[in-house]
């Protein structure tokens, strides 16, 4: 999540070890910052230790009736983790948004709060986040979160809408993460009494259900957090686990950038740290709104230290970097940097001057990459973390993955049961089919899922969205 205050861009940063957790040791002058390849000066830095305000959100609408105890629970196991130096304040929602306990450390005045929540009937979800963000968090100085406990469903909201949460979303400092509980089964069997298909925008459609699960990732891949679904109690309890153990090794750190940003302008930068062998999860970018705003724009990603990353497999023409002359707007890069947001990388070769590859049979060390297309081949660039293989491009800002393929330019597959090695990307059009398991481009919401043929499986038989650009609020 990128955060502004007046120009000060600011970023949430997690350091993790190579076991896999987080490193809550670091100081100052460990972390360096870049805008652009310039490094910046830090003019704000926060420890983890560090106090923080958390909004609770509670879902206590018709259609989470029969989890509100599994609710409750959760927010009550979320408040015993806080430190004594932390506040939460307590919010209820459904037909109507109350506000049940102001900021406070006090974890009997927070627990009695969340015990007073009661069952109503419709749901206003966005304009709960709204009160939140505007009205109550705006005010306060820190470190601030909020945490949705709800199924993502909206059916009575009158001040605010889905792309308006999104774009205060992108302007607070806030990070949230949801807790998604899974209601629709109860729900359609609800709506099975009636025999007319239930309408968009009832709660009981399965449209409504699709818009909520494409909301939730949204709203916490835009701030950079994650979405835990809750199918049951001990996803619950991984959920609050990982959601307390994020916010107690998180620091925060920002700068001043020293050029003034124009309207739609789109910045990248690059969080440091100065000992090798971590991985730095922060994010990548962010953009100035159409009023000279600074406002989150990338998602999250962790980086590794080059001399920490392997690549697997080599393309079969692969070409010396020094056999080739880069265009404008296009250059080489080591394996395992962090590519900016707005480049594709679209082929990858040796280098003399990258780290060596340690693989065998992989003489590939660096990634050619330059501005996309509208529609481009990306190459996977398969990096070796844990043990696993997972693809290390990332997806450029504003395209969506439209199907995967195999590319001649990039490195093979050491996965014999998934042989494809690039994505196929594009801008998508006013309404368009994408893959699911990426980040739905902004300004774009679902409508709906279907089968395709050239995205990955997923859990389920339908692997793609249908989606369409959302009108300007």
């Amino acid at each position: 999540m990128i955060r502004v205050k007046t120009t000060l861009i600011t970023s949430p940063v997690l350091v993790i070890g190579r076991d896999g957790k987080y490193i809550p040791k670091f100081h100052r002058e460990d972390f360096h910052v870049f805008e652009e390849g310039v490094e910046q000066r830090l003019s704000y830095f926060a420890p983890v230790d560090r106090p923080f305000t958390l909004g609770l959100l509670i879902d206590t609408s018709r259609s989470t009736s029969f989890e509100l105890r599994n609710i409750q629970d959760a927010a009550i196991s979320l408040v015993n983790q806080m430190r004594p130096n932390d506040q939460a304040l307590i919010v209820s929602f459904a037909g109507e948004v109350k506000l049940l306990a102001e900021p406070t450390s006090d974890h009997d005045k927070l627990k009695a709060a969340i015990a007073s929540a009661t069952t109503g009937g419709a749901t206003r979800l966005y304009d709960a986040v709204d009160f939140v963000l505007n009205q109550r968090l705006a005010g306060i100085a820190g470190r601030k979160a909020i945490v949705l406990l709800t199924d993502g469903v909206d059916t009575a909201s009158r001040e605010a809408t889905y792309q308006s949460n999104l774009n205060n979303a992108a302007k607070s400092e806030a990070l949230i993460y949801a807790i998604q509980f899974t209601t629709h089964s109860f729900m359609f069997k609800q709506s099975g009494r009636v025999r007319r298909p239930a309408p968009e925008g009832s709660g009981f459609s399965p449209i409504d259900y699709q818009r909520a699960d494409a909301y939730l990732h949204q709203i916490s891949d835009l701030t950079g957090t994650s979405l835990f679904p809750a199918a049951d109690t001990r996803d619950l309890d991984r959920a609050v686990a990982s959601i307390a153990e994020e916010l107690h090794n998180e620091y925060s750190i920002g700068y001043y950038p020293q050029v003034k940003g124009a309207p739609g302008e789109v910045r990248r930068i690059e969080v440091r740290i100065n000992q090798p062998r971590l991985v730095v999860r922060a994010r990548t970018s962010y953009a100035f709104d159409q009023s000279g705003v600074p406002i989150a724009y990338a998602t999250k990603t962790e980086t590794v230290a080059p001399t920490d990353v392997t690549e697997i497999g080599f393309p079969s023409n692969w070409r010396s970097v020094a056999d080739n002359k880069s265009p404008l707007n296009a250059r080489w890069i080591c394996k395992g940097e962090k590519a900016p947001g707005d480049y594709a990388v679209v082929k990858e070769g040796l280098d003399s001057n990258c780290p060596a590859s340690t693989r065998v049979h992989d003489q590939t060390n660096a990634w050619f990459i330059r501005k996309p297309q509208p529609s481009e081949t990306l190459c996977k660039g398969f990096l070796v973390w844990e043990g696993g293989e997972i693809p290390g491009a990332p997806i450029p800002t504003g395209y969506a993955v439209v199907g995967e393929l195999n590319s001649p330019a990039c490195s093979r597959s050491n996965d014999p049961r998934h042989l494809a090695n690039a994505w196929s990307i594009r801008i998508p059009g006013a309404q368009d089919t994408i893959c699911k398991g990426f980040l739905i481009p902004r300004g774009y919401a679902v409508i709906g899922e279907k089968k395709s043929r050239t995205c990955p499986s997923t859990s389920s038989e339908n692997n793609a969205w249908l989606i369409t650009r959302a009108p300007e609020q």
